[in-house]
């Protein structure tokens, strides 16, 4: 969740969308190539279809996710856009949600919690708006 003024009217509005960094299932660290100590980017071989709370995708996607390091470095988003997502929920319903479009990731040293994605949030402790 952010607050932007990126509008044709300049005016200040609470702008959200779903960020989904790593995928849960999938063990990013076996993607390493010999010899190298991190995957800055992970991407599914075929293209799926998203879910959210059992409704799926109308399309087929292959986001890039965020890699992972074997050592101290952390890999997080550097660019992203939004995407408008259509779902079809089992009942016949229907909706569209905005989600981040991982374009490129950057892996660096200062971690506090190395792969903890959200580990430097705590410096905005009080502010729970800052989340992108």
């Amino acid at each position: 969740m952010r607050i932007s003024n990126a509008n044709d009217q300049c005016e200040m509005v609470k702008e959200s969308r779903l960020c989904n960094l790593r995928p849960c299932e999938v063990d990013i660290t076996k993607h390493i190539k010999p010899g190298k100590k991190c995957s800055n980017i992970y991407r599914e071989d075929q293209p799926q279809n998203l879910t959210i709370s059992g409704c799926t995708s109308k399309k087929q996607y292959r986001p890039k996710y965020c890699g992972v390091c074997t050592d101290e470095r952390c890999c997080i988003p550097y660019k992203s856009k939004t995407i408008d997502v259509e779902f079809e929920c089992p009942n016949g319903t229907g909706f569209s949600w905005k989600m981040m479009w991982i374009q490129a990731c950057f892996c660096n040293l200062s971690c506090k919690n190395p792969n903890d994605i959200f580990a430097e949030l705590e410096n905005y402790y009080g502010y729970p708006e800052v989340m992108d």
